[in-house]
């Protein structure tokens, strides 16, 4: 079973207790026992079928953990229609925009948001949100609510990915700047964020400060989503280590490409192309430096068109090399500027929300009969939290087992 995690104790875990407690307070009536048997059963079923949007949630992370794809979005849907908390509803919304479809994932979050009794839940909907909006194309609504969560105090890191992300994407590089240098004054900066501000310097053309940032993350940090492999392999192409480049970009194919990743499987294998064949290499390498800007992106550019498939086993064909365990971190410096000093140890560098189970979803799936022993699988990590992730995570917590 993977790792579990403990949770506040919430309105779900009040009506659980209140059940029990009418449970044992049934035993102490001066009634016939067969009575207090049948109050008993009832009071089980009664509270079964309140809860029973907890059975379907359970079921849908069961099956994403098992690829099943028809059974999660399915289960998901009877949740809601049954009844679940807040806390799952964003859950569910996140995944939806993660894996499954921006629209509908919008739809449930927007009902988190705007309800006013959604209280803490609704800035992390808001948040996770604005990557539906992205995804839909709206970029500006994906801003504006970000901003607006900003100007209402709420500091939160996936918030700051996300909005620089959104900055950098348009090139709107002023406010990019500022949000960089917001986000960074009294907090720990995490993968993505480095990734953002490595992002920044290779749209500005400071290449040795971004060759910096991307050993680090690369070579340290193992950073694990894909964004980080593209941008230092435009960093190595700019010092032309086009070895280092390739092997970078096959790197990237290891980790998860959501649909709220800026970048595509599609894309990386096409930027390899270019490079490993020896017959475009040298002009392809050069299309990539000339439109920097665009390749960070991960959009279309002059030049891309010639990667084709070419014969692999031809001479001088560059292939990926697989990655080497990261080296033992040098003594830090002494002294730094003011603008070095940042503090930088965060070892995860996941980008997105948490479908993580609570106890009671287990609890009441193994009364029912339901409950299975979920394989142990790299899960993507959707927790809105102070680390970094960028993909769903479907881990029981402690009231799971």
């Amino acid at each position: 079973m993977p790792n579990v995690q403990q949770t506040k104790f919430n309105k779900g875990a009040y009506i659980a207790l209140a059940f029990m407690a009418a449970i044992v307070l049934v035993v102490f009536l001066k009634i016939d026992f067969r009575i207090k048997i049948a109050i008993d059963v009832a009071l089980v079923l009664v509270f079964l079928f309140i809860r029973r949007g907890y059975l379907f949630f359970y079921r849908a992370a069961v099956a994403y953990k098992k690829g099943n794809d028809e059974k999660i979005w399915a289960n998901f849907e009877r949740a809601l229609k049954a009844g679940v908390d807040f806390d799952r509803k964003v859950q569910i919304g996140s995944l939806y925009i993660q894996r499954g479809d921006a629209s509908r994932g919008v739809e449930i979050l927007e009902s988190v948001m705007f309800n006013p009794k959604s209280n803490e839940f609704a800035p992390k909907a808001a948040i996770i949100c604005s990557m539906g909006y992205w995804r839909l194309g709206e970029t500006a609504k994906a801003i504006s609510t970000l901003e607006d969560l900003r100007e209402a105090g709420i500091r939160d890191d996936n918030l700051s990915i996300n909005l620089e992300t959104y900055y950098l994407e348009t090139g709107d590089l002023k406010s990019a700047k500022k949000a960089i240098a917001e986000g960074r004054k009294n907090n720990t900066e995490n993968n993505g964020l480095m990734d953002n501000r490595g992002w920044y310097e290779i749209q500005m053309g400071q290449w040795q400060k971004a060759r910096e940032l991307y050993d680090e993350l690369i070579d340290d940090r193992n950073a694990k989503f894909p964004e980080a492999y593209l941008h230092g392999a435009q960093v190595s192409i700019h010092y032309g280590d086009i070895s280092q480049a390739v092997d970078r970009l096959g790197w990237s194919l290891s980790k998860n490409f959501s649909k709220t990743c800026i970048v595509s499987k599609d894309y990386i294998s096409k930027l390899m192309l270019g490079l490993e064949n020896p017959a475009t290499r040298a002009e392809f390498a050069k299309a990539m430096e000339d439109h920097h800007v665009e390749v960070a992106c991960a959009k279309e550019f002059a030049g891309l068109e010639k990667a084709v498939e070419f014969d692999a086993d031809a001479a001088d064909v560059i292939v990926p090399q697989e990655k080497k365990p990261a080296a033992p971190k040098k003594a830090a410096k002494e002294e730094a500027s003011e603008d070095e000093v940042l503090n930088t140890d965060v070892d995860d560098d996941d980008r997105e929300p948490n479908t993580d189970l609570d106890d009671e979803d287990v609890v009441i799936a193994a009364s029912m009969g339901a409950y299975e022993e979920p394989e142990d699988q790299d899960m993507p990590d959707t927790s809105v939290s102070d680390d970094d992730d960028r993909e769903p995570n479907t881990d029981l917590d402690e009231k799971d087992k």
